[in-house]
């Protein structure tokens, strides 16, 4: 209850000072915030907002984004904290160029998106890809560019998938187990990159790299889990240094 509490009350603080950044202040803030998300379609009352800035409750996933947009900070900053990036982040797919589709980094710095050391799972090498409008809709099956983020491994565990410092390209839209896949997610203060399968009544963790065993989330664990991403495609890093 109590780290739940401070959860809460942490979102709190990022959400008023993203608010004072953005210019969104005064006592009418609640309702010009759920005003405005309700033009984008969320459900969402001002007393629900009220809730957020009171600590009482914070946003879910579709919520969330729409937030995130709405005051033109990073989705996974507004959510757990994690760093900002230098410079102000385009949420919108074309960044300043026309037919240009940006993937920014997935910033998890020093610290994972649950505050906690990421441990040297993974590691940041691109800040950014840009892609043609065109073949984005096609790579990224018509996501927008506001949910992809790019990241790459530093691990063997999955090495019959990715190889080390691969880039993986994940929609941090998804932020629960939506079917078998490859998730980034928190448990237990730890941070893990794992393909999850649903097996009868428990979820398989399993390490595609077959030196490592596969262990199961009873349903008191699957509560506890903390989904940050899906992993939805990979590249791989061969460099042929020519002179």
């Amino acid at each position: 209850m109590v780290k739940k509490e401070s959860t809460r009350q942490a979102f709190t603080a990022r959400l008023i000072a993203a608010c004072e950044s953005a210019g969104i202040v005064g006592h009418g803030r609640n309702k010009q915030v759920a005003r405005a998300l309700q033009q984008q379609g969320c459900k969402i009352s001002t007393p629900g907002v009220w809730k957020w800035f009171n600590a009482q409750s914070v946003p879910d996933g579709g919520n969330l984004l729409a937030l995130s947009q709405l005051l033109g900070v990073r989705v996974e900053w507004l959510q757990y904290g994690m760093e900002q990036p230098a410079e102000p982040v385009m949420l919108s797919p074309l960044t300043g160029h026309k037919n240009v589709f940006r993937v920014d980094s997935l910033d998890i710095g020093q610290r994972s998106a649950a505050g906690l050391p990421a441990r040297d799972e993974f590691v940041e090498t691109i800040q950014a890809i840009e892609y043609g409008l065109d073949e984005a809709r096609v790579l990224f099956n018509g996501r927008p560019a506001e949910n992809i983020r790019l990241i790459a491994i530093n691990s063997d565990s999955m090495a019959d998938t990715f190889a080390p410092r691969d880039q993986l390209f994940v929609d941090i839209s998804v932020r629960m187990f939506d079917g078998d896949g490859i998730y980034i997610f928190t448990l237990d203060e730890q941070l893990y990159l794992k393909r999850l399968q649903l097996q009868h009544k428990k979820i398989a963790v399993i390490s595609d790299n077959k030196r490592y065993e596969t262990w199961y989330l009873n349903h008191d664990d699957v509560t506890s889990l903390k989904v940050l991403a899906k992993v939805i495609m990979s590249q791989a890093r061969h460099y042929q240094i020519l002179g």
